[in-house]
Order: structure tokens, then C-alpha cells, then sequence
């Protein structure tokens, strides 16, 4: 059965002190394959000692929804509270070194009556820019005056009905681990996977208007999923600015391996799959992590 991380502490950061204001780093260090080491347990002067050590020889950055998920977090951490993020667009500039703390650099770059834009750098090794953000945030509608439209909070059933009106409960428990190795991560290394998520991936007889891949070019899939934090890995008193965090991390999740079960063959040798940019629009602020979520990702639509 699939093993879960604490939610919070993925996408958690410390501000610096002062006259640092606007730098904040991870509150834990964080290792690929999704796991995550309190900084008290390890010498950060020598080696670090990884209970991950085989998957962590061979991985070469830090995961990326780390990244976004961080950034997210030390950004809100410069507006007031009242302001929720409402688009994401970032960079990927240099692969980060997972045995490192990460840097978060906010600037400040405007606010106005009901909009406000953050710049974030993501540094490590001195003055080496790994990652850049510019996160926007929007306050919360107080008035009839300041009233913008917000998606409506909808049925899964109805607003996905290519998800064949199904349930999460109906779906395998271990249908990601299922889909993992189906993309190319190797089996034996499923023991060490970890994240925050709960997934529940619809097989491939499910998914509803499936192109004839034959004669693509690049072939196409579409995955379909309902996923959600897993409810032991998340505190009920998380505040709304952390599940925006965890949704930014989430965004990252799985698109490489939608891209893999396109290609319908798995990566059985060395390869390099990395993203460049990754934009992220928050179109509902009052949504829930630990609630189920109906997820698409298509290989043509990004």
C-alpha cells in the first residue's frame, strides 16, 4: 500500500531574521522522490546521511514542486492575509542540489488596492539563481464593489463527466504505484516513494475518448485522476495559504510520467526529463486539499 509524508512541512519556509526580511529557506530538507528530513538530524558539514541513499545516488535536483510549492509559501508570507495567490508563472533555471538549503528571495515588486506582485528567486551556492517566480495575489472580496467571478464549486460527476460519474472508492489504492512503473520508475524503488497525496488513477479503460495514438505526433494521453492530501498527513487547522502551497506542489505531480505513458514504452535507460516553465492559474481559493479533486492532465494541452 502506498506510505504518505506530512503534508505541511513539504512546502513549509523560514523567514531569516533580520535585516533579511524577504529571504526565507525550508524549514526541512528536502531529498528527491517526494521525501523529507528534519535539518536537526543531520550535519550539514559532512555527508548527509539519507535513508533514501540508492535513489538519492542517482537523482540530480531537487523536485520541482518543491520549488513552486516553497515559493508560493514565502511569497504569501509578504502580503496580508487577506490576499490569496491567483497565478503562478515560473522558470526552471538550473537543476538544485538536494543536499542544500534553498534560498527564497521575495522582492516586493508592487501593491495596489487589490492586487499584489512577487517576485521569487530561489537561491543556493552564494548568489546562484536556480528557480524564478512571479507570483500575483488577490484580496478577498469584501463588498459588492470589489466583487470578481469566482468558479463555481461543482460535482466531480458534473463538471468531469469523461470521468465516467466513477468515485475515488472504486478506483485501486495503488493504481499510482501502477502508473509509476508503468512510466518508466522502477519497481523496486516503490518502497521508498513518499508524498503527501492520495491517488486514485483511473485505468486506462476508463478513460473516455481516446484518440488513436497511431498517428500522433507526439502521441497523446490523457490521464484522469482524483486525487487529495491523504487526511492523516494534514492538520484541520492548516491555514487556506497552505493548501494554495500544497496545490502548487500538486501541479507538478506526474506530468513527466503523462508524457511517458504517451509514448506508450517505458524509460528503461538513462534519460534526462526535466521541466522548463510552469504556470499555474488559482481559480478557487477556498478549495481544500484534503477533499478529492478531479485531476486531467493531457499531453496537449501544455
Amino acid at each position: 500500500m502506498p506510505q504518505y509524508c506530512p503534508a505541511e512541512p513539504v512546502v513549509a519556509v523560514t523567514r531569516l531574521p533580520e535585516p533579511a526580511t524577504d529571504v526565507f529557506v525550508n524549514t526541512q530538507l528536502v531529498i528527491p522522490f517526494l521525501a523529507v528530513i528534519p535539518f536537526s538530524s543531520i550535519d550539514l558539514s559532512g555527508s548527509i546521511d539519507c535513508p533514501f541513499e540508492t535513489p538519492g545516488a542517482k537523482a540530480r535536483s531537487v523536485f520541482g514542486g518543491y520549488l513552486l510549492g516553497q515559493c508560493v509559501a514565502a511569497a504569501q508570507q509578504t502580503v496580508p492575509a487577506t490576499h490569496d495567490v491567483h497565478s503562478l508563472q515560473s522558470t526552471f533555471l538550473l537543476p538544485g542540489n538536494p543536499n542544500e538549503k534553498v534560498a527564497y528571495h521575495v522582492e516586493r515588486l508592487s501593491d495596489g488596492r487589490s492586487f499584489s506582485s512577487r517576485l521569487v528567486r530561489a537561491i543556493q551556492g552564494g548568489n546562484i539563481v536556480h528557480f524564478t517566480a512571479i507570483v500575483g495575489f488577490q484580496k478577498r472580496s469584501s463588498s459588492d464593489d470589489d466583487v470578481v467571478a469566482v468558479a463555481p464549486k461543482l460535482n466531480y460527476h458534473e463538471a468531469m463527466p469523461q470521468f465516467g460519474h466513477g468515485d475515488p472508492d472504486d478506483v485501486d489504492a495503488d493504481s499510482a504505484q501502477a502508473c509509476l512503473v508503468e512510466g518508466g520508475y522502477p519497481r523496486e524503488m516503490l518502497d521508498i516513494w513518499r508524498d503527501p497525496f492520495q491517488w486514485r488513477i483511473l485505468p486506462r479503460d476508463r478513460q473516455i475518448g481516446q484518440p488513436d495514438t497511431s498517428s500522433l505526433d507526439p502521441p497523446r494521453f490523457r490521464m484522469q485522476s482524483f486525487v487529495r492530501v491523504h487526511p492523516s498527513t494534514l492538520t484541520t487547522a492548516a491555514p487556506r495559504a497552505t493548501h494554495h502551497a500544497l496545490l502548487a506542489f500538486l501541479s507538478d505531480l506526474f506530468l513527466i510520467y503523462t508524457t511517458n505513458l504517451a509514448a506508450a514504452r517505458p524509460v528503461t535507460a538513462f534519460s534526462i526529463e526535466t521541466t522548463m516553465n510552469h504556470s499555474v492559474w488559482f481559480h478557487a481559493p477556498d478549495a481544500r486539499l484534503d477533499d478529492w479533486l478531479a485531476c486531467e492532465r493531457d499531453t496537449l494541452m501544455g
